[in-house]
């Protein structure tokens, strides 16, 4: 029995997207980056991509089943996915909110606590902005939210995350704090994917029980939970691309 994960982080309409250059972020915590393209999905091809998965009777997964299944051998639907969005960029509220809600499919969004604003600001495309705390609440019928740090989700140009370079005294309060508004607390999605071993035995002392990389590949009970398996939906990703990487799991 195995699972697959799918990674999602933003989303437009085609044409309003540069897709020569990163996508300039805009978030409360005074914090310069920008969204390589490839981390995009036009929202037409992820309607597409739901679709499929609704037609073809998968079953989007909570996280509690992935506890049952981990923790108390309970198995999986045999076509089971568990969709996850990094970030909680506007547009998943936007575009992607409202077709998982028509669907009444399950996804996770990770979320950095830092980021969410305190009020709604106009849904601007020409550049990735985190949505407010309420856009957020809004979506709890159909999202449920997880750890992804309050306020280290952070990458130096040597290629380390400010989660690696934290004490793990300041790393324990960081996720309590971001634990104590998301409804997983103790599920972590690795910041940019960027971990070491080190990382993985400090999240464990943190209190942290599942924590998803950006590796791909299938999950299965002998996959360590501290390095569950992702796929990346990138941008353009083909319904053959995407069914191939949905079977994979299912084949299992």
């Amino acid at each position: 029995m195995s699972f697959t994960v799918l990674m999602y982080h933003e989303f437009r309409k085609r044409g309003d997207i540069d897709v020569t250059s990163p996508s300039t972020i805009s978030v409360e915590q005074h914090y310069q980056d920008a969204l390589p393209t490839m981390l995009f999905s036009y929202i037409d091809d992820f309607k597409e991509q739901m679709m499929y998965l609704k037609r073809e009777g998968y079953h989007t997964l909570s996280l509690q089943e992935i506890e049952d299944f981990y923790e108390k051998g309970i198995q999986l639907p045999e076509k089971s996915v568990l969709l996850t969005i990094d970030d909680a960029f506007q547009s998943v509220y936007q575009y992607a909110y409202p077709i998982l809600k028509e669907l009444q499919f399950h996804a996770v969004s990770f979320v950095v606590l830092g980021w969410l604003s305190n009020e709604r600001e106009p849904f601007d495309p020409s550049v990735s902005k985190v949505m407010s705390k309420q856009e957020l609440e809004e979506m709890l019928d159909v999202v449920e939210l997880a750890n992804h740090t309050t306020n280290l989700h952070k990458r130096y140009p040597d290629g380390t995350s400010e989660m690696q370079a934290t004490s793990l005294q300041d790393l324990k309060k960081d996720l309590t704090e971001c634990g104590g508004y998301v409804t997983c607390p103790d599920v972590f999605a690795y910041p940019f994917g960027i971990y070491a071993p080190k990382d993985i035995e400090r999240l464990a002392e943190a209190g942290i029980k599942y924590a998803f990389t950006t590796v791909p590949g299938v999950n299965t009970l002998h996959t360590p939970v501290l390095e569950l398996h992702r796929e990346t939906v990138a941008l353009g990703c083909t319904l053959e691309k995407f069914k191939t990487i949905v079977e994979q799991g299912a084949r299992k």
